[in-house]
């Protein structure tokens, strides 16, 4: 059968391009390897933006943090952020995913879970999938949205070169409510803990409505080979320790199913090529400060699919068309991407600095949170950040003195 549309990963970005491409009546097929609902690596936090811009998906949030705690690496200093509209929208990934397949399906695109992809043959005229069972699909169009180590992007020749990545370790932990509320608030207080145990990244809490997700993510990429480290396993379990101690998780609160990932945190030079174009992970598209990627998923999803049917009506999906794809995600998030990827290596520097300055300016720690967190433009706000920096660093100097 020929399909105008192949999405072959059916997380965010696929689920978003397929359904925005049903709807444009595009007969569109969506792959994935997995059967939903299946379970996804992630902290499940989002950005308050994303339901902004898809208000469609808020009644898929499992619970709203109205604040966070942010912690320097000696804990030394501190800064807290709590008010009354949210702050962060937390989600279970295994559900949250699995409702964005189910409004795909909705909208008109066929699914096919548990439907492996083994290789891609792009051809003058068409695209030809071959799948683990041997059966082939032919398609004018495929949409890469298979994550880290996409096929996809293999297959286009897109990925050339060795991408630098973030290593995770996270563990979802079912609790009662009331316990949640105990530790963290009925406002669902997210804490945040920069450069936990000495890694080149931070440690996360973030309580959802009768789970914790607990996480720690080390930006290979601000790594210092040179200097001795424990192990991210020993890194998760003495951080653990640390909270419990700190009395910020239950003394009895054990370490186990404990799971690991990798996500890249910088774009791919090229993003298209005839007849393809990669949303979301198999991108690069991730925040590398905070490793966040739901909102660049879903966005550069929608984007994808826009132009590809574009491309249909106008019977050209070359590679000539589809870098209008490059030029629009970059005008829409990719020049943030860039600046905020300039400053991936303070992760590997000390951070006592920032968080003190922080802790004593609030103008200055909101510039910081609405930047990182995406909730604020880098490239708009890089200015104000900038002079703020300069003036409270100068008065810091004074205040010492």
């Amino acid at each position: 059968m020929m399909y105008d549309v192949v999405v072959v990963g059916a997380g965010p970005a696929g689920s978003t391009a397929a359904k925005c491409l049903a709807e444009k009546k595009v007969k569109v097929l969506l792959l994935d390897k997995a059967a939903f609902p299946r379970e996804k690596l992630c902290g499940g936090g989002l950005p308050t933006r994303v339901v902004k811009r898809f208000p469609y998906i808020k009644p898929f949030v499992d619970s709203v943090s109205y604040g966070s705690v942010m912690y320097s690496s000696s804990q030394r200093y501190r800064f807290e952020i709590i008010r009354d509209k949210p702050f962060l929208f937390n989600v279970r990934r295994r559900d949250f995913d699995h409702e964005l397949l189910k409004l795909a399906l909705q909208a008109g695109a066929e699914v096919r879970e548990g439907t492996t992809v083994t290789d891609i043959s792009l051809r003058p005229d068409d695209a030809l999938l071959t799948l683990e069972t041997g059966e082939t699909i032919e398609t004018k169009m495929v949409i890469g949205c298979d994550g880290a180590r996409s096929l996809v992007a293999e297959k286009a020749g897109l990925n050339t070169t060795q991408q630098p990545v973030c290593v995770t370790l996270v563990q979802e932990q079912v609790m009662t409510e009331q316990v949640i509320e105990q530790y963290f608030t009925k406002k669902r207080l997210v804490h945040l803990y920069i450069k936990a145990q000495g890694i080149a990244g931070y440690g996360w809490v973030f309580p959802k409505r009768d789970s914790v997700n607990i996480g720690i993510g080390e930006f290979q990429s601000a790594v210092e080979a040179s200097r001795p480290r424990p192990s991210l396993k020993e890194a998760f379990e003495l951080f653990v320790e640390q909270m419990k101690k700190q009395g910020m998780l239950p003394k009895d609160f054990v370490v186990e199913n404990l799971k690991g990932a990798t996500l890249p945190i910088f774009p791919l030079d090229q993003t298209y090529s005839d007849r393809v174009v990669l949303c979301g992970d198999a991108a690069g598209f991730i925040n590398s400060i905070t490793g966040e990627g739901i909102y660049y998923a879903m966005t550069s999803g929608k984007l994808a699919a826009h132009l590809v049917a574009e491309g249909l009506k106008k019977q050209d999906l070359s590679k000539e068309f589809l870098a209008q794809y490059q030029h629009r995600w970059y005008d829409e998030f990719g020049k943030d991407l860039r600046l905020l990827g300039r400053f991936n290596n303070q992760w590997g520097k000390n951070s006592e600095k920032i968080i003190r300055l922080m802790s004593r300016d609030k103008k200055f720690a909101y510039l910081i949170v609405g930047i990182t967190g995406g909730q604020i433009s880098f490239t708009k706000y890089k200015l104000p950040l900038i002079l703020r920096y300069l003036y409270v660093s100068l008065r810091d100097v004074f205040r010492k003195r």
